[in-house]
């Protein structure tokens, strides 16, 4: 007996004193102060205080290369690959280093996708301090395992950043950005690359280039796009929809700074006039949202109702408790699949009254071209989510072609 009182007090007082140490802990991530053995990538701690970060002069010029790599459009796996064969250490070879002594663990000394996701998705670099991503399974059982995002403590502003908000956000774009593109002969991302999609059949342009070589030895600059489905099934199956890259870049060009220029101008009557196209185009899906959601409300206190009526009903014996039972886990199955759409409809409905928002995001990043001069791939995927290319036309004696350019954060601007 008196063992088995030992062992409980034991296990007392080991979980009160991991519910203190956790306590401790959580108060740290709290106040900002940056808790880890190893500084991230792009920062060194301080010597004045080694929970604060500071930028490393070194190393942060590899963070900012791998957050331009992806905005070039490159894959985590071709940016390793890239960083291998330009002979950059890995990031725990850069700690060695520093240190001025061997890694003693004999880790691989290579780059692999897993490490560039990580560093891309780390809000470090933007100057905040996410932490509490992971802790233990228990105080009995010391397995590491990943936190869910709910749980994470983030303190915003804690340090210098190393990456702007707006190359940030633009990186976290391209996860699903049209923009990604293919790697060509040459090794490169075409610079429209997986930006450009046919307005008659909704596939994207392919990259052509004339690869032969002028008497100069030089390689002519003969780049254009044509679309996919008729290079692959020809006429049959589209028109070519074929356009010339520096006839495209023009294009591009004028209308960036035509609504750059506005935006410098007339901030505030263009803002305006995007917003009542966006809500014309929304009023009526946003009505069915709500329509839905006061009916999946309605529904949800109704189930309420229903268990705690079949609660009662079996305890005055109404009802056998294996019908109880069944009824509970119909009810339970149906509260979850309405609180799950119910979540679903609420993220849309925000989404939609983000329109202002993202029309101000939007004014602030194209404000920024108006004498842009050069088109380059980076500029491009930060500005643009898609451009559709339709096919040629005579109209009066001369050619035209619609071409329609589809901003990041409020889509097509028809002005």
């Amino acid at each position: 007996m008196l063992v088995i009182m030992k062992n409980v007090m034991n296990d007392l007082y080991a979980r009160d004193t991991s519910n203190k140490i956790k306590a401790v802990k959580q108060s740290t991530f709290k106040s900002g102060k940056y808790v880890g053995c190893y500084a991230p990538l792009g920062y060194r701690k301080s010597s004045a205080d080694k929970h604060i970060l500071e930028i490393d002069p070194i190393t942060s010029p590899v963070v900012k290369h791998i957050f331009d790599m992806r905005l070039q459009g490159n894959g985590f796996r071709k940016i390793a690959v890239q960083l291998n064969a330009e002979g950059v250490p890995a990031p725990r070879t850069f700690y060695y280093m520093a240190e001025g002594r061997e890694n003693p663990r004999n880790e691989t000394p290579y780059w692999n996708d897993v490490t560039v996701k990580t560093i891309l998705r780390n809000e470090v670099y933007i100057g905040h301090t996410v932490q509490n991503k992971t802790g233990t399974v228990s105080y009995k059982n010391h397995k590491q395992v990943d936190k869910p995002k709910d749980e994470w403590i983030k303190v915003e502003n804690t340090h210098e950043p190393i990456i702007s908000q707006d190359i940030w956000e633009a990186v976290q774009r391209m996860d699903n950005h049209p923009g990604r593109g293919r790697t060509g002969k040459s090794g490169m991302i075409a610079l429209f690359g997986g930006l450009l999609r046919c307005m008659d059949c909704g596939s994207s342009l392919r990259y052509m280039r004339d690869y032969r070589k002028t008497t100069s030895g030089k390689e002519p600059e003969f780049k254009s796009y044509v679309c996919n489905r008729y290079a692959i099934g020809g006429k049959d199956a589209c028109s070519s929809h074929y356009i010339n890259q520096k006839a495209l870049v023009a294009v591009v060009l004028a209308d960036i700074r035509s609504k750059a220029i506005l935006a410098q101008g007339n901030r505030e009557a263009l803002k305006e006039q995007i917003l009542v196209r966006k809500r014309n185009a929304s009023a009526e899906r946003t009505s069915l949202l709500k329509t839905e959601l006061t009916a999946l409300e309605k529904r949800l206190a109704e189930l309420e109702k229903l268990v705690q009526s079949a609660y009662e009903d079996k305890v005055i014996g109404r009802i056998p408790e294996g019908v109880c039972i069944n009824l509970l886990n119909k009810y339970e199955a149906e509260r979850a699949e309405k609180l799950e759409h119910k979540k679903e409809i609420s993220t849309k409905l925000a989404a939609s009254e983000e329109n202002e928002k993202s029309v101000d995001d939007w004014l602030d990043l194209i404000q920024d071209y108006a004498q842009l001069e050069e088109l380059d791939r980076a500029t491009l995927v930060r500005i643009i989510q898609k451009i559709e290319i339709g096919e040629k036309r005579e109209v009066d004696g001369h050619v035209e072609r619609d071409i329609n350019i589809y901003y990041n954060f409020v889509g097509f601007v028809e002005l």
